[in-house]
């Protein structure tokens, strides 16, 4: 593995060791001018160039980073990257006024991508999603999670986790799985029916995906139906997330603190009552700002989720129906301008923190020892890269001390 010194960078930007909440969020370590060596891929020193020639030898590659800063790259915990079909006809329609309920009744909505999930082969399916993948490091996603979902069926649930598996081989990301059955219910069951088809698919799901979530919500599952699945889900070696208080406030939080579940995710309801007990847990609180710009809904209430002594995650919730982006810079600038979030609280919430979330060891945070995923800006401050909204600002990409994206070569490993 090439080994990598990465002089002279005007900033290098990361989270404390350590989950982040409260006032601790805003606490940054913000080093100036100074050198980053990336050794099996790991961070082995970051110090002045100086203080670093001792350590080199004639086979490290060295990069000039004068003008540049560095981040760790950032952890997107909640996406459903892997589905068949597009639904931009429908994000027309919708934004030219047609209700919900109008595309539904002509065969549209989750259904749609049901269908087209269903159809596609897995080989078309896993290609695709690489290409979506491509996208996610571009914007410096380096770390993601993957949900099923879109098959509401045993042959295609398990399809959509044998993908998200062959994508953690196909490519550099860590990638963790999520079987997500509990997403809606088919049009051909009941939701008794489903359900028990959900506990039939637990043990092969369970040999696939390292969590299991459920969508938390009126007209889908009621807290009982939830923390009934994820229980059951628990007894197969799957760990507990839920979609909650996206529309409605249904006991979600409650079951989740009940169950110990890793992560609440949503909240553009807010959770009210539920907070002060919530931020006595180490569940993370994951909030999805591109659903409310997609949907033009409310956001959530970050400030408050914060100041309440939560810990806070920020993630695309990457998916076709309502929120199509894999663009992790504007999910933080959308969490600074709409959120109530401080610039250093949202590179917190998505990395270190959403990293946490995951389970993901030495990942989150750019100090000696831990893994070397970083991603380097074509900025001297590393403010502009929330400022500068939609801009293309994220220059190379490192993944556990490889480059896996170098924007001025026009290339990414990825594919390698």
């Amino acid at each position: 593995m090439t080994s990598y010194l990465l002089e002279n960078a005007s900033q290098v930007i990361t989270p404390i060791p350590g989950v982040m909440r409260g006032t601790a969020l805003k606490d940054l370590k913000i080093r100036t001018d100074v050198s980053i060596l990336i050794e099996n891929g790991y961070i082995s020193a970051i110090g002045t160039r100086s203080e670093l020639h001792s350590l080199l030898t004639d086979e490290v590659f060295r990069i000039d980073l004068a003008g540049k800063s560095v981040l760790p790259g950032f952890v997107d915990s909640h996406t459903h990257l892997v589905f068949g079909g597009s639904r931009e006809t429908e994000f027309a329609e919708r934004v030219a006024g047609a209700s919900y309920e109008e595309i539904a009744a002509r065969g549209g909505g989750i259904q749609s991508t049901v269908k087209a999930t269903r159809d596609i082969d897995k080989k078309e399916l896993l290609e695709k999603s690489l290409f979506n993948l491509q996208k996610a490091v571009r914007h410096g996603t380096t770390s993601i999670e993957i949900k099923s979902g879109y098959g509401l069926n045993e042959e295609t649930e398990l399809k959509m986790l044998e993908v998200i598996s062959e994508l953690k081989d196909a490519q550099p990301l860590d990638v963790k799985s999520t079987f997500l059955g509990a997403h809606a219910v088919p049009g051909d069951l009941s939701k008794s029916e489903y359900i028990s088809h959900i506990r039939q698919m637990m043990s092969k799901a369970g040999k696939l995906a390292d969590f299991c979530d459920v969508f938390c919500e009126k007209g889908y599952y009621t807290a009982d139906e939830s923390r009934d699945i994820l229980l059951e889900a628990e007894k197969f070696g799957m760990k507990s997330r839920l979609h909650v208080n996206q529309f409605n406030d249904i006991g979600g939080i409650r079951t989740a603190i009940e169950i110990g579940a890793a992560s609440v995710d949503h909240l553009e309801v807010f959770p009210g009552d539920d907070l002060e007990d919530l931020a006595k847990t180490d569940i993370c609180a994951t909030m999805l700002p591109g659903v409310s710009l997609f949907l033009n809904i409310d956001y959530p209430e970050g400030r408050q989720i914060i100041d309440a002594g939560c810990i806070p995650v920020l993630a695309t919730d990457f998916n076709p129906g309502s929120s199509m982006t894999l663009n992790m810079p504007l999910i933080l600038s959308l969490a600074c301008t709409q959120m109530g979030f401080s610039m250093e609280e949202a590179i917190a919430a998505a990395t270190q923190n959403a990293a946490f979330s995951l389970g993901l060891e030495k990942t989150g945070c750019l100090e000696p020892g831990w893994k070397a995923d970083l991603i380097v800006l074509d900025s001297a401050n590393y403010q502009n890269l929330i400022y500068f909204v939609g801009e293309p600002i994220i220059e190379k990409v490192f993944k556990a001390g490889a480059m896996i994206w170098d924007r001025s070569r026009s290339w990414d490993g990825i594919n390698t």
